[in-house]
């Protein structure tokens, strides 16, 4: 090593000497790696830069050209170059037919509210509970809404159920008609619904002529008003009905409408 560095000072051909043998021993092996890695389709820039590497190069801002993409974004329309008027070429941008967008119609938006269901409630017999029903005739009628009747060779007395009749001395003797044109002589049906007397020993029944509900047919003429007593309930919500209908309207068949107080 002491040799090497008296040699190195002694004068500038010694350092001349050693810097080009230096250059001719990497100029050879630059050489021969280039002629093992040429045939393998390597341009002699790339073989070089194997050898001999650059730095990557940086834009004003300092970020690595390796860094930096370059991204398209297409256009939403297309240009077509067409020829302007008077000869001369021109290049003027033009929309393609097929690319035009629609033009977007916005329509105020109005909230819909949420339609509330009124249950609607027959004013039928459909109300009537599905038990067993008796068969008699109606013998004597009351009052506008107690009978007798004869079942099976006994008489009952039958109170009708939700039906008040009127206490007005003249209300009631025109209920008590109505209620005999409904009834008296005829073959009826008597249907209970949960409880079979009253305190006082009267049948408490819905009652048929044929297709007539008389206890329906009582309120709805005006000539008797709904009169709900749990447990008998199952058609208090049409008997109801019925009363608000007739209350709103003109009186029944005698021409005004009777001043009832349900009694029991």
């Amino acid at each position: 090593m002491k040799k090497f560095i008296l040699f190195w000072k002694k004068d500038i051909i010694n350092k001349l000497i050693v810097i080009t043998s230096t250059m001719l021993a990497v100029g050879a092996f630059a050489l021969t790696y280039m002629i093992f890695n040429m045939p393998e389709g390597k341009s002699l820039s790339e073989a070089v830069s194997e050898i001999i590497p650059f730095p990557p190069t940086s834009d004003p801002d300092g970020i690595p050209a390796s860094a930096l993409e370059v991204t398209s974004t297409s256009l939403p329309f297309n240009i077509i170059p067409s020829a302007a008027a008077g000869g001369v070429d021109a290049a003027t941008p033009t929309l393609a037919p097929a690319l035009i967008l629609s033009t977007l119609t916005l329509e105020q938006f109005t909230p819909t509210p949420f339609a509330t269901t009124t249950p609607v409630v027959s004013l039928n017999a459909d109300c009537i509970p599905n038990n067993t029903p008796q068969t008699g005739k109606a013998v004597s009628v009351l009052d506008g809404n107690t009978i007798n009747v004869l079942i099976d060779g006994l008489v009952y007395v039958v109170r009708y159920i939700g039906v008040a009749a009127p206490e007005d001395p003249i209300d009631a003797e025109k209920a008590q008609v109505e209620n005999a044109n409904l009834v008296f002589g005829k073959e009826i049906v008597l249907t209970v619904d949960q409880t079979d007397k009253d305190a006082r020993g009267r049948l408490l029944r819905y009652v048929m002529v044929g297709e007539t509900f008389v206890n329906l047919k009582l309120i709805q003429q005006g000539l008797g008003s709904a009169l709900d007593i749990p447990p008998d309930s199952a058609c208090a919500r049409t008997f109801q009905e019925a009363d608000h209908a007739a209350s709103n309207t003109p009186s029944g068949v005698f021409g005004n409408t009777p001043t009832i107080s349900p009694t029991p």
